[in-house]
């Protein structure tokens, strides 16, 4: 299966999944995609977490990583990064 896979940069995967992002019937305000890592075939995306001014999560905070999490199933089968 790893054969059907597309290669892609870390910027341009960015700019897709931040793209995609608004598709998604739970988006919120403010969400972005600022890294990407991929490790053992599934793409890893991180951004803004919502988390208050101690550090610790807010109501959104669980919505941005299940945003995260569903941008790595979408992503993870179709491409593998290359930088």
């Amino acid at each position: 299966m790893s054969d059907d896979k597309q290669t892609i940069n870390s910027t341009d995967i960015i700019k897709l999944a931040n793209a995609q992002l608004p598709e998604h019937e739970d988006f919120i305000e403010g969400i972005k995609v600022e890294s990407v890592s991929e490790q053992h075939g599934v793409i890893t995306f991180k951004g803004e977490s919502f988390l208050d001014a101690d550090g610790l999560p807010t109501a959104k905070s669980m919505t941005a990583f299940n945003l995260y999490k569903w941008l790595c199933h979408h992503f993870s089968n179709k491409y593998t990064l290359v930088d």
